[in-house]
């Protein structure tokens, strides 16, 4: 229904008639819309990031490239829940679980990576981990809302969004992880996860 209405016009009443139960249920076990909706966000992405069949090492700098290219890949697919997502996480007024509910879906994938940054020493000394967890956040969600609003061509998202974010992390790293960034980086329309969707999701395409 998100996809459909996006956050803003979707209903309690409308919820409850789709889903078949009384509206009185829904706030006995949401309290309200705003619940609900942070509920609902937060466990399609759960359920979602618990089929991705990752062939890259956790924390690695190739896993936070796999991640970034399958979920590049997937908002292909659902370019109108992306836009409502986005559209609410930039809203001056959107209630804070709900934007915290956004927000972590595209933390807690990264964190594993910037904390292994922040472990090795190979965090630039004015940088802090949770910082630059929040900025990449916020930097992945603009290109997405860019994207989403027909700024960037479909067939310019996945680099778009890999080549930002890996250009933004090579400023915030130091070391062996920035050369590793940068080699990336100058190959990067060869890499095999820019030219070619990872396998998790051909295959979720064809079911």
């Amino acid at each position: 229904m998100i996809d459909e209405v996006g956050i803003t016009n979707l209903s309690m009443d409308d919820v409850a008639k789709r889903a078949d139960v009384a509206k009185r249920t829904l706030y006995n076990a949401f309290q309200s819309k705003e619940h609900l909706v942070a509920s609902a966000i937060s466990k399609y992405f759960e359920d979602y990031a618990n089929i991705i069949e990752y062939s890259t090492e956790a924390g690695s700098l190739d896993r936070m490239i796999e991640h970034l290219a399958i979920v590049a890949f997937r908002n292909l697919s659902i370019r109108n829940y992306t836009r409502a997502l986005m559209n609410v996480y930039f809203s001056s007024d959107v209630d804070p679980e709900i934007r915290l509910a956004i927000h972590q879906i595209a933390a807690k994938p990264q964190e594993p990576w910037v904390l292994a940054m922040e472990r090795k020493r190979q965090l630039q000394p004015w940088i802090d981990a949770e910082d630059l967890l929040t900025m990449l956040v916020r930097y992945r969600y603009a290109t997405a809302h860019a994207w989403a609003e027909g700024l960037i061509p479909d067939d310019q998202l996945v680099t778009e969004v890999i080549r930002g974010f890996l250009t933004f992390a090579a400023g915030a790293v130091t070391g062996a992880a920035r050369k590793q960034i940068i080699e990336v980086l100058t190959n990067l329309e060869d890499h095999p996860f820019v030219k070619n969707p990872p396998r998790m999701m051909q295959r979720k395409s064809k079911d």
